[in-house]
């Protein structure tokens, strides 16, 4: 059973346990996305995810979490080939990359706790990168993973800000997104995005913090992102064709964790 999303067997990395472990990762091991449709992201990659997905709000408790839509049916990400690799010339989430590894928080404590999940398929003692060096030191790799692992940390809390102020300002509302696939109607639900007559409403001084911000720009990358449903649509589409299928019941994005 996932005890976080996509991942199984969450275990600290430990330095004496772990000290011949190899990662082999590659663009063909990606098969542990196929059965989620939304990705938990960052605000920082909406420059570059909004090109390819849909970029939505989803409620978390008392939060929102912002996520790239994947796939228009539950359990189906559409970004993942039968070979296990990504689609060609899609931006790959940071929550992908950065797999099999996660921060995680430790009970009353700011510290985080590095971890990896058992279950990876890539995980070795003889092919793919090491994370100790013979004496038992981080190797570069392994370095220069906990500093990608700490940004996109960093990053994921700038964005809970970011979306806490939208919701803060009344800007965030409940919206379905409807495309065609081969003709029939599909409704994406569960969700939320920012309503452009209430943003175009702000007062001056709102909008000049969110421009000094930088949310801004984000807020317009959100939005432009919408359209592409009908990118999903289209695949999705060929795939029933290719599979003589017809679509399923419209997929609701998941609430999630990063």
């Amino acid at each position: 059973m996932k005890t976080l999303l996509m991942y199984e067997r969450v275990v600290p990395v430990d330095r004496e346990q772990h000290r011949q472990l190899r990662i082999q990762q590659g663009t063909g091991r990606l098969g542990f996305a196929r059965g989620t449709n939304s990705m938990p992201m960052a605000a920082a990659e909406l420059p570059l995810a909004a090109l390819d997905y849909p970029c939505v709000f989803v409620p978390t408790g008392d939060e929102h979490t912002m996520v790239a839509i994947v796939g228009l049916r539950d359990q189906e990400n559409l970004m993942v080939e039968p070979d296990g690799g990504w689609a060609e010339q899609h931006y790959v989430p940071a929550f992908v990359r950065r797999y099999p590894f996660v921060l995680a928080d430790q009970p009353h404590s700011e510290q985080l706790t590095l971890c990896l999940d058992e279950a990876f398929d890539g995980l070795n003692q003889a092919q793919g990168e090491a994370l100790f060096d013979a004496q038992g030191q981080d190797t570069p790799y392994f370095q220069q993973l906990q500093q990608f692992l700490l940004s996109f940390h960093n990053d994921m809390v700038a964005t809970a800000r970011f979306s806490k102020r939208l919701n803060e300002l009344g800007l965030l509302v409940e919206r379905g997104i409807d495309c065609k696939i081969n003709g029939a109607s599909l409704t994406l639900n569960g969700f939320k995005v920012v309503d452009e007559t209430k943003l175009r409403a702000l007062p001056p001084d709102t909008v000049q913090e969110l421009f000094a911000l930088g949310a801004l720009g984000w807020v317009h990358a959100h939005l432009l992102s919408l359209n592409n449903v009908n990118k999903l649509g289209n695949r999705l589409g060929k795939i029933l064709l290719a599979n003589q299928s017809a679509p399923a019941a419209p997929a609701t994005v998941p609430h999630t964790t990063h």
